[in-house]
């Protein structure tokens, strides 16, 4: 509190007793020293966006703007009070305690800040990546310093606070240029598991989005009472998987109806009690 008493002080000390003329010109004169700052602090950020736009990835182009804007609003103010003769000693002294209590009153959003800088060191995704937080999946559209913006499949606009993806389980779905596809069906007891194998790889070589390398892979995972879980494995490009996904399925679908390869469902058996006794009831000598 002292801090800033001391900053009003001085500032009243300075524009007291100036005439107004002088006054004028000293306001004006800082005003335009301190646009001419920004301006040039402008000028350096899209320099520096251009010379790394095609060396280094977004969120550390973001970052690095972002810092040459923030010092140059930090120069700009100095300048300023440098131009109308004000001490920034005390300047700095009044921000100190402004910064506290604004810190007490935005927890939040400091640890959105803190967590978004952890997040950017460690890189667990990039602009244009697909990625799943719990249960919310889409594209991410820039990488902030208090936020994510990601948009959904279904194109919605979805801000997440840094603090939530620090906190929560993320995945990137397209961090590496291949994923596997992993298909699960059953099958009864009375099929050939060889049969099996042979029709699912050929399915694999005639998609045209399946990749040869790695090659597919087929598993049994368990026999369950309908009949064995198999597992059939996939790879493919990234950007392909509605393709594969749709393809596969649709070819198997196919095949199978082909092939007589059944695929069991739940059957329901009832079984109704007592109608051999009514039957008996009805045929005994005492009811004819």
């Amino acid at each position: 509190m002292d801090a800033l008493n001391n900053f009003v002080d001085t500032f009243t000390q300075h524009m007291t007793g100036m005439m107004p003329l002088d006054l004028i010109l000293r306001v004006l004169g800082a005003l335009l020293a301190a646009f001419a700052v920004i301006v040039v602090f402008n000028a350096i950020q899209m320099i520096i966006g251009r010379l790394l736009k095609n060396r280094a990835n977004p969120q550390r182009t973001f970052v690095i703007r972002k810092a040459v804007k923030y010092a140059g609003f930090a120069v700009a103010i100095f300048s300023l009070f440098s131009g109308l003769g004000i001490d920034a000693s005390a300047l700095l002294g009044a921000a100190g305690i402004i910064g506290i209590a604004v810190g007490f009153a935005a927890q939040t959003t400091v640890s959105s800040f803190i967590s978004g800088f952890f997040l950017l060191s460690e890189k667990p995704f990039q602009v244009g990546d697909v990625i799943r937080v719990d249960e919310l999946l889409g594209e991410v559209l820039s990488v902030d310093i208090l936020s994510v913006k990601i948009r959904t499949f279904d194109n919605l606009y979805v801000r997440i606070p840094n603090e939530t993806l620090f906190k929560s389980n993320l995945v990137n779905l397209t961090r590496f240029p291949i994923r596997r596809l992993d298909v699960q069906l059953n099958v009864t007891y009375q099929e050939s598991l060889e049969k099996l194998r042979s029709v699912l790889m050929e399915i694999a070589d005639a998609c045209p989005y399946a990749l040869d390398n790695p090659v597919p892979i087929f598993r049994v995972e368990r026999f369950d009472r309908a009949g064995p879980m198999i597992i059939f494995n996939v790879w493919f490009e990234k950007s392909q998987l509605l393709e594969v996904r749709t393809a596969m399925y649709m070819e198997i679908q196919k095949r199978f109806a082909e092939e007589r390869i059944e695929i069991p469902h739940e059957k329901l058996d009832i079984k109704v009690k007592g109608l051999e006794a009514m039957d008996a009831v009805q045929v005994s000598p005492g009811n004819r």
